[in-house]
């Protein structure tokens, strides 16, 4: 068996939030908008309803009939509720969804905690309504419940932040990890101030002014030791409104970034010289225009003016395998690039780590052109001519749909489809092609299983595996259930009338069971080539299945490629898969 290089190294805990902030809902608008930040103060007064005495505990999906009532507080854990019934007390929903149908009545408040609400037009609610996106973590002990205070598993290198406020502006100095760990930069530092000021009511002006330090390369060459992120941004609106922003930077650009996590592509290259991306130089300035009418819906048109050039992988030190050569970084399209891009997103997950439920939809569309290219030269077969008359312009467009739910008390599925890739005019540059296979999103195969670079023989591309597919498409699926551990230490002795045992809870991990399938492939005709108006046959298709064990995000999982010949491989993942 083989392990893909990604291991835990250490666990830094995730910045604690400053402020929690529940919104009041009208109680006859038909859906509530949830807050993020689950302070601890909040999680602990809802452990403390839940315990009382005079409540009510239930645990799992639950449903409340019109004309039936509870009488007294009731606190569901791990599990929808539907009512449409009368609660003569208040009502919590810890992990779980909660739906009022129009005849639902609620003496009390109305708390959900990691879930999503939806209250139809009539239901009632005498108290607050209170709605917060994140998980509440607990033990168990017995009936009870207790805050789980082991820290959520965050893997950044380091940050470190200094903030000075008051009440219409933050100003904060910031040093930290500028991006992942990789063959080009060693560890990217930023360093610099971040300024954020109440402008009018409820509008806000940001600006950052960062430096970037590399801890490898040469000034006098590329990528250079040395670059810049400046941004600013004027918006209205603190969960909804309008922007604009605009931006200027000289950074290190990753290809093919929707695969791995970005901590997991930076721990694996720093522990065992293993780097799941490719890189390019990218100095540039841009302007942005967004807009969020709703917290589930997000637009924005970014139009950028990029100069991206060629840089070639370093010898940063690495933990284990470092006398081995690195895998050298292929070379790009070098030219100046102007790129229009517009996406959109409508997020519902009731966690963004960890989700449980909900949608998560994005797709962007971009337009680029340049009048300065200077193409690598590549075979026929794997693409046309690209023009050096300054007429050069393509399109490209990613499109990816993720459902999360709940089918039992602890049971998920999860399901995920992405497509992307060329859309239409000139050919695609390396900088923006695509790959299939790896770490993620198909485990079962090695990493750019399906890369169509072939018949690429250039000296410049040995050993490199360049991404050079101009589409790729993808399902995966898997199911989730959780595993309790629980223990007792402390027996009871006969002769001790005052001794008993104290039981004690560990939350378990999910066992997950998995499938994957997609392919990559050239467009055009002839052998090997899909035309632009088709895709590939389901029997082309790369797939593989497996299982694993995910411990809030650090997960083992077994992988076995659909296809003979393919051995079983193991990966060691620092987040969940999607």
């Amino acid at each position: 068996m083989r392990a893909p290089a990604l291991l835990l190294l250490a666990l830094v805990p995730a910045v604690a939030r400053a402020q929690d902030t529940a919104i009041v809902i009208n109680p006859d608008s038909f859906a509530a908008t949830a807050t993020t930040g689950l302070a601890e103060a909040t999680a602990e007064e809802a452990i403390r309803l839940f315990n009382a005495p005079s409540t009510t505990r239930l645990v799992g999906r639950t449903s409340l009939p019109r004309g039936n009532e509870w009488r007294g507080d009731v606190a569901i854990r791990n599990g929808s509720v539907t009512l449409a019934g009368r609660v003569q007390g208040s009502l919590l929903v810890i992990n779980g969804d909660a739906t009022l149908d129009s005849s639902a009545q609620v003496s009390g408040d109305l708390t959900v905690i990691g879930g999503s609400l939806v209250q139809a037009p009539g239901a009632r609610v005498g108290g607050q309504v209170r709605h917060y996106r994140d998980l509440l973590a607990y033990t168990t002990n017995g009936e009870e419940i207790g805050l789980d205070r082991s820290f959520r598993r965050h893997l950044p290198f380091f940050g470190a932040h200094k903030s000075w406020q008051n009440a219409e502006s933050r100003s904060t100095l910031t040093i930290a990890t500028g991006g992942t760990f990789n063959r080009v930069e060693g560890l990217p530092i930023v360093l610099g101030p971040q300024f954020d000021w109440g402008v009018n009511g409820d509008m806000r002006l940001r600006l950052d002014a960062l430096g970037v330090a590399r801890t490898v390369g040469d000034v006098g060459g590329e990528p250079g030791n040395l670059g810049y992120i400046v941004r600013t941004e004027l918006r209205t609106g603190a969960r909804s409104g309008v922007g604009v922003g605009l931006n200027g930077y000289s950074v290190v650009s990753p290809v093919e970034r929707w695969g791995l996590h970005d901590d997991e592509v930076g721990w694996a290259s720093f522990l065992f010289q293993r780097d799941y991306r490719d890189y390019y130089m990218n100095r540039g300035i841009g302007g942005r225009l967004f807009a969020q009418p709703t917290r589930p819906l997000g637009l924005s048109l970014d139009l950028s003016r990029e100069w991206q050039t060629s840089v070639p992988a370093r010898d940063p030190w690495t933990v284990f395998r470092n006398t081995v050569p690195w895998r050298p970084n292929p070379p790009i399209d070098q030219g100046h690039y102007t790129t229009l891009l517009g996406s959109v997103t409508f997020d519902t997950r009731n966690d963004h780590d960890q989700p449980t439920s909900g949608w998560l939809v994005h797709a962007e569309v971009s337009q680029s052109w340049s009048d300065d290219v200077s193409p690598q030269t590549l075979p026929a077969s794997v693409r046309r001519a690209i023009p050096i008359d300054g007429s050069y312009a393509f399109s490209r467009m990613m499109f990816d749909v993720r459902r999360y739910t709940r089918v039992s008390m602890s049971g998920r599925v999860n399901l995920r489809f992405l497509a992307g890739g060329w859309l239409g005019g000139d050919p695609l540059p390396l900088q923006q092609r695509l790959s299939m296979g790896g770490p993620d999103p198909l485990p079962g195969y090695g990493f750019r299983a399906t890369s169509c670079s072939a018949d690429i023989v250039d000296s410049a591309f040995a050993h490199t595996r360049v991404a050079a597919c101009d589409r790729v498409i993808l399902t995966q699926v898997e199911y989730r259930g959780h595993l309790s551990l629980h223990w007792a230490y402390g027996a009871s002795h006969p002769e001790d009338e005052g001794s008993k045992s104290i039981f004690a809870s560990l939350a378990g991990p999910d066992f997950v069971v998995l499938g994957d399938a997609g392919q990559g492939w050239l467009v055009g005709h002839g052998p090997g080539h899909i035309p632009s108006d088709k895709l590939p046959t389901l029997g082309s298709w790369i797939g593989d299945l497996g299982f694993g064990i995910d411990w809030g995000g650090f997960g083992i999982y077994v992988a076995k490629a659909v296809t003979s010949g393919e051995p079983v491989r193991v990966t060691l993942r620092l987040d969940h898969r999607f």
